[in-house]
């Protein structure tokens, strides 16, 4: 019997610019600033406390300063092409909790690219909607 600590599971590839792959474990992304808020969603009922790191301080963390277009692929292959100048003013987050809860496969995890829509009901139309990637597992950076 082995007591040892066991590899931490990735949960989200990210593959930069230069096509470097750079796997992120939970204390990976726990390191980073996380965002929480709540908010409704067209997926949820009622409204719920999301937190989870920023899109953003994951993007910097590798030294990406400049992206434009992102490509978000989930577990069932669903893949979206992200404008990231249609996020300018409202910041896009990569959520691992709902409600103090960590996401599963069952409620849209392992990570959901959500947005706070009650905050910015602007934002809350289907053009953005496409673009909240649920069952996020990795995050290509295409320029």
């Amino acid at each position: 019997m082995s007591f040892g600590t066991e590899a931490a599971s990735p949960l989200l590839q990210l593959i930069l610019p230069d096509k470097q792959e750079i796997t992120l474990d939970e204390a990976a992304l726990a390191a980073l600033p996380q965002a929480e808020f709540e908010t409704a969603t067209p997926w949820t009922v009622g409204v719920h406390r999301y937190r989870g790191p920023t899109l953003a301080s994951v993007l910097a963390a590798h030294h990406v300063a400049d992206a434009s277009l992102l490509d978000v692929v989930a577990l069932n292959g669903y893949r979206q092409r992200v404008d990231l100048s249609l996020f300018a003013k409202v910041p896009l987050t990569l959520v691992r909790y709902q409600d103090d809860k960590l996401l599963t496969r069952r409620n849209k995890g392992p990570l959901w690219l959500l947005i706070p829509f009650s905050a910015h009901p602007e934002m809350d139309v289907s053009a953005i909607h496409n673009n909240m990637v649920w069952q996020t597992i990795r995050i290509e950076v295409v320029k």
